[in-house]
Parts: structure tokens; sequence; C-alpha cells
């Protein structure tokens, strides 16, 4: 019994150790865009908890930024220019001909290119990125100076269904001083590129850092239409190592130790008892 006790004392100290150690929470706030006023253009018709949309790079009035759902191909999201979709297998007939299209008219109907919901789930994020382009921040509080952060997040490129014509699509992404970029999509006209994965490890030199995204691609007017879902920033620093644990040998002596003490304190008890 007393053994079986030592050695299942000395596994859950050891369990807890590593999973200590295997645990590093999400450090973005609402990093899968989850928290929002429903579809729509940000922030003129829909609201983003937790996330600042800045100016537009090109003094347009109001970015092109969205809050989308698996739904854009078929109900789309909206806009004060009305609604908008992207080319995909739901796309209705009939709604990529009118007089914005370029070139018009053109094609309608659904489109077989995959287009999908984000592999995060739910709601994702959207940015034209050739034409009211503007970048998308939070702040990231309780770093660690010095300690490595890896960022993560999935991306993928679209087109709305008033244009065709192949287009790319990217992001630049910043953490405090430091930068990176994913990879350039090439989207085919009326097209979906899929989803993919970016992953950068980042040093962190102050305890709160701006994280911030801004979409890239081209040509102006197509559009490229750049999507972001499932940010997440993880500290990869591992944690100091846990106070050594007892080997059941030592745990065996201390309770043997402690059970002589025992005894020998109601040896002398009893000997004031008789005594008195």
């Amino acid at each position: 019994m007393r053994k079986t006790f030592l050695l299942t004392a000395a596994a859950v100290l050891a369990l807890g150790a590593g999973a200590a150690q295997a645990f590093s929470p999400n450090l973005v706030q609402n990093g899968g865009f989850e928290t929002n006023g429903g579809v729509g253009q940000v922030p003129t018709v829909t609201s983003l908890a937790n996330w600042t949309v800045g100016a537009t790079t090109d003094s347009a009035p109001n970015p092109f930024t969205f809050v989308l759902d698996a739904n854009a191909d078929s109900t789309g999201f909206n806009s004060p220019y009305g609604t908008i979709r992207v080319w995909g297998p739901n796309t209705p007939v009939g709604t990529s001909s009118g007089p914005g299209s370029n070139p018009n008219p053109h094609a309608t109907g659904p489109v077989a290119n995959g287009f999908s919901g984000s592999p995060d789930g739910g709601y994702f994020f959207g940015a034209d990125a050739a034409y009211a382009d503007a970048p998308i921040s939070q702040t990231i509080n309780g770093l660690t100076v010095g300690n490595q952060y890896t960022l993560r997040f999935s991306y993928a490129g679209a087109q709305f269904t008033d244009a065709l014509g192949p287009n790319q699509e990217g992001w630049n992404v910043t953490f405090g001083g430091d930068s990176a970029s994913t990879s350039t999509l090439n989207n085919a006209s009326e097209g979906f590129t899929g989803w993919n994965t970016f992953s950068q490890t980042f040093t962190a030199s102050s305890s709160s850092q701006l994280l911030s995204f801004l979409a890239t691609g081209g040509p102006s007017g197509l559009p490229p239409f750049a999507l972001l879902d499932g940010v997440s920033l993880t500290d990869n620093t591992p944690p100091p190592p846990p106070p050594p644990v007892p080997e059941p040998a030592a745990w065996a002596m201390m309770i043997v130790g402690m059970g002589a003490m025992g005894a020998i304190i109601r040896r002398r008890r009893a000997g004031a008892v008789a005594a008195a």
C-alpha cells in the first residue's frame, strides 16, 4: 500500500510538470473572428470585437474589410453598396452582371472552384488588397521580453462576382518592430485558392506589442480579395524546469523517518503520562 502511494504521488507530480510545459494559451483575442455583429463590411455595416481597422492606404473613405462566413458565395455579405458575393459553387445565377461588373456583362452563375468555409469554422475576415485596403490590428499584452512567440493563421484568396481575370492575394504581418509576409497566392479568374497555413516565430522586445495584418495583391479592380482566419500567438519558450521529484526510495526513507520520529514522540508522551 505504501509503495503504491509513493509511486502514484511521484507519477502525478511528473505529469503535472509535463502538462505545465506543454500548455501555452493563445494570446490573440477573437483570433477566429467569431465575436462580431454578423457578416458585412467593417466598420460601416458590422462590428468586430478586439480588432481595430485602421485608415485606408489609398485615402478611400471606408475600408473594404469584411466579416464573412461559408455563405459568402450564396447569400453573400452586406456593404453600403449592396450585397457582395464571391465566386463559388453556390453563386446564384444572374448576380454577377450588374452595371459595376468588370467586364460588363460577363458570365453568371455558380463556379466549381472549391470555395468553402474556413477550416477554423464559423466566421472569417476578408480584405480587398487593391482598393480601400486597411490594416487590422490588436495589442498583445502579457509578453515576456526575450521569449519566442509563434504566430499561426490560415489564409486564402477569392474574387468578387462583379469581376473576371486572374489575381493574386497575400498578407503582410507585423509584430512590434518585426515583419513577415505570406507566400503570394495565384488565383484564377472566378477562382478560389483554397486555404493555406502560415507560421512565423518572433522574439518579444516589449511586454506589449501591436500585431497587425495588411492584405496584399493585385491587380486593382478585379479584385484581389484576401481571406484570414484562425490567428494564434503562443509562447514557445520552455518554462523553467520544475523542482526535481524525489525518487520513490527517497519518499520511502522520508516517510520511514517521519514514522520513527512519531513513534519516539508517542513513547515520550506515554512515559510522561506514566510518571505523572
